[in-house]
């Protein structure tokens, strides 16, 4: 019984012993055969390709773990994300409306601000105690965090004393105003930070979904 085999590139069915094969794939002709070689240099070249990105992205990687600003910067996105979402529970917990801790509006475009900022003590720059949720684009940005406030608002160091009473309050202040050491920090230490916090950030959107969204 003749076996029948079709070409790989014209479809066409021949008698599979006039079939030249090249792996699992055949063709029956010159021309078929020259469409066929280009085909399995271009999976060739595909594949190099690939493999050369992957090794690239290794490199990448490798450069970025010793490199401290990216760290920053990264962990950075985490700890914000994850500061707003403990934010946003503590407010749901107590039935509260999110509101801004510099001048107290709510519904806003969030940030986590921070008391004292990275420029003047970098040591507190991932402490939660810290940062707490503020307004984007008028607090935080405009008036560099809002410390003092204005005739429109009472500003961070009152706002810490309205939310959480004269003696905690004053307890958070006295904390981010003595700690003023400085702090040497390593890749290592930061990327650890991040990974823990990254996993923070599961358990707080899981405990937040039983409450309504800010």
């Amino acid at each position: 019984m003749i076996q029948k085999r079709k070409c790989s590139i014209c479809k066409n069915s021949y008698d599979k012993s006039k079939l030249f094969f090249v792996g699992l794939k055949c063709y029956c002709s010159a021309e078929c055969g020259a469409v066929l070689g280009l085909e399995i240099l271009n999976k060739k070249d595909q594949a190099r390709l690939k493999e050369s990105k992957k090794k690239e992205k290794a490199k990448k990687v490798a450069f970025y773990k010793k490199d401290l600003p990216w760290q920053f910067k990264t962990t950075k996105d985490v700890f914000n994300r994850v500061r707003k979402l403990q934010e946003y529970l503590w407010f749901a917990v107590r039935g509260i409306e999110p509101y801004c801790i510099s001048c107290l509006k709510e519904k806003m475009d969030w940030a986590c601000g921070h008391y004292k900022t990275v420029g003047s003590q970098g040591n507190l720059r991932f402490d939660e105690v810290n940062t707490y949720l503020q307004c984007n684009r008028y607090c935080n940005k405009w008036l560099s965090g809002n410390i003092s406030g204005n005739k429109n608002t009472i500003g961070y160091t009152k706002g810490l004393i309205h939310r959480f009473g004269e003696e905690r309050g004053a307890e958070i202040i006295e904390y981010c105003e003595t700690n003023t050491q400085i702090k040497i920090w390593t890749c290592e230490e930061v990327e650890a930070l991040r990974m823990d916090y990254l996993a923070k950030e599961k358990l707080l959107k899981v405990e937040l979904a039983g409450y309504t969204a800010p």
